[in-house]
């Protein structure tokens, strides 16, 4: 109730009214802001590398006679005649782990995700990982199916984990 005149309650009203806009347009704004960005950079910050670690151990778990490091990377498979040129592109403890190799009499058109798990890669282990000069056998252990493509004779895979064959 307002006891000064109709004017200055009218101009009160304004005020609060006006205040009132103010905050629920801050508010607004707020929930408006950049905030779904923040978790995005937050889940490629945190959540890819710790999924990268529990694939690790996913694929070590119940692996008989492989070990690691782990290389983790992309994989292309590209169709040449009779053979295929299979190319990863990653890492190795921190350092850039990339390798090409020639596979004999293989088929693009057939590979899958699950096919490409337990390709065996001999002598392919790079130089700086498991050992200075590299030339150990590895396998293909995990690739991320969501991340795996097979089109027109070349197959790329982007996320795959190898693993060094134990002697």
């Amino acid at each position: 109730m307002c006891f000064e005149s109709a004017e200055m309650c009218r101009k009160a009203r304004q005020a609060e009214e006006a205040r009132r806009g103010k905050l629920a347009d801050g508010l607004k704004r707020r929930d408006q802001s950049s905030a779904p960005a923040r978790p995005r950079t937050w889940l490629s910050r945190v959540i890819q590398p710790a999924l990268a670690v529990l694939l690790l151990g996913l694929a070590a778990e119940g692996q008989a006679g492989l070990s690691g490091p782990a290389l983790v990377g992309s994989v292309t498979i590209v169709q040449v005649n009779a053979d295929a040129t299979f190319m990863f592109t990653g890492q190795c403890r921190g350092n850039t782990a990339n390798f090409s190799t020639t596979l004999s009499n293989f088929n693009v058109s057939n590979v899958t995700a699950a096919t490409l798990e337990g390709l065996s890669l001999p002598g392919q282990g790079p130089g700086q990982c498991l050992s200075q000069q590299g030339g150990e056998d590895l396998t293909v252990v995990t690739v991320v199916t969501p991340q795996f493509m097979n089109q027109n004779g070349v197959v790329n895979a982007g996320h795959v984990v190898i693993l060094y064959v134990v002697p």
